[in-house]
């Protein structure tokens, strides 16, 4: 399951890098702690046996600064996601698989 966990994520920063939003989002969550051992290599506070989620979090401005127009939902139907909206106005985009 990790390595299908890991793929998607890939595959979702691979989408945002392309359509150039990615500097527009920041990753928060679990998984940044697999990219900030790249980041921060050699520094020894960082602990690389941290267990990641299975979903991936982005922060988003509110509202948000994203230069570009980008259908986010749209952009990751394929992979499985579908849009929830809840009575806070957050809106998540997740994959049950």
């Amino acid at each position: 399951m990790e390595k299908k966990q890991y793929e998607l994520c890939l595959e979702i920063l691979r989408r945002f890098h392309k359509e150039d939003i990615l500097d527009d989002l920041i990753l928060i969550g679990s998984w940044c702690v697999y990219f900030y051992t790249d980041y921060f290599r050699g520094t020894p506070y960082i602990d690389q046996t941290t267990i990641r989620t299975r979903d991936i979090d982005f922060l988003v401005d509110n509202p948000a600064h994203i230069k570009r127009e980008v259908d986010i939902p749209q952009l990751l139907k394929d992979l499985g996601f579908v849009t929830i909206y809840n009575m806070s106005n957050k809106v998540y985009i997740k994959t049950f698989g």
